[in-house]
């Protein structure tokens, strides 16, 4: 079966030489793409790529985000070269990249509207992948919403990665996280909140046509379906400085409908548990393959295979598994 595989990495030779000349780029999760050949070699990549039949990547940048690279000064030339990067790849190796979803210089928003402009209207990127946050800010914040305009206007999805840091402490009195909690728990819990922030705040109600990509099958949501739907029945009962009594109402359909708005990919490291879960929460239609190439073991080899196998143990449908496969993606990016 044709596999489309909506949501990994790749780091072109020029913005790699610019990231790795940035402090960002080499410490913590910059460390972490340093020791990953395969997130920027592209020989390596294509090695990998070459074990699987009928099988494409839709590109976008690894981490970090732009804004952890470089200052709102350097960040719009960083964006330009990486997405021109991911482009030229594309043009060149059409049958193995089927796509990218372009980066933004969101530090510095105007310039992040302008490149969002340039590569989704002037040029053919099919898509925008946002971070959970912007040097800590969320994406809520009334500063990004002409990105979001601009993706809904031109039909193109965002593809929402979670960002969080060493940084943000697992626990109030402390300064950072440790034992790297902030990736495998935080990461979750800051794309959930992220989610929940888009709609609360009325971002995706005043873009209905708004598709969003949420990264390793929207994190937390299916698992706390009834949590969400029941304990945020009552929001505003436990707050004392804020008025949200008119939220929900504001909504304008149960809020348990509005998270299943999203959408969400298979990169659970090839869990089989969670993929059910996500499945039967977002349906059919809302959910497409991907692996989170090129991490995990065999230098992305086993998350690719483990993902695939994963989706084919599932007891629905051969046309489920089609749409979950490729079907979707062709859909959502606009591809052939």
């Amino acid at each position: 079966m044709q596999h489309i595989d909506a949501f990994c990495h790749f780091f072109p030779q020029g913005i790699f030489k610019m990231l790795s000349e940035t402090t960002g780029g080499t410490r913590d999760v910059g460390k972490r793409m340093q020791g990953v050949r395969t997130v920027h070699d592209l020989e390596a990549r294509l090695r990998i790529m070459d074990g699987f039949e009928n099988y494409s990547q839709v590109l976008s940048l690894g981490l970090p985000p732009i804004e952890g690279m470089v200052g709102p000064d350097r960040a719009p030339e960083f964006a330009r070269a990486g997405n021109d990067g991911l482009a030229e790849l594309c043009a060149k190796y059409p049958d193995r990249f089927c796509g990218y979803v372009g980066a933004l210089p969101m530090s510095a928003p105007d310039a992040a509207a302008k490149e969002a402009e340039r590569i989704l209207v002037h040029d053919n990127a099919n898509g925008l992948q946002l971070h959970t946050n912007v040097d800590g800010l969320c994406l809520d914040e009334p500063r990004f919403f002409p990105i979001f305009e601009i993706a809904a206007k031109a039909n193109k999805p965002i593809c929402l990665h979670p960002a969080r840091t060493a940084a943000f402490p697992d626990f109030a009195a402390e300064k950072r996280s440790r034992y790297e909690i902030w990736t495998i728990f935080g990461w979750p819990y800051e794309t959930s909140a992220t989610m929940a922030r888009l709609i609360f705040s009325g971002v995706m109600t005043r873009l209905p046509g708004l598709k969003v990509l949420a990264h390793h099958l929207g994190a937390m949501i299916p698992f706390f379906d009834l949590r969400i739907e029941t304990g945020w029945a009552t929001l505003g009962s436990r707050t004392s400085d804020e008025d949200y009594s008119g939220v929900l109402k504001s909504l304008g359909k149960p809020l348990l409908d509005c998270f299943k708005v999203f959408y969400g990919d298979t990169a659970l490291c090839g869990g089989r548990i969670g993929l059910v879960c996500g499945l039967e929460f977002y349906g059919a239609d809302h959910v497409l393959f991907a692996s989170d190439a090129p991490f995990g073991p065999e230098e992305g080899r086993a998350y690719i295979r483990d993902c695939m196998a994963a989706i084919a143990s599932l007891d629905v449908p051969a046309a489920v598994k089609e749409k979950i496969c490729y079907r979707n993606a062709q859909a959502m990016f606009g591809l052939r």
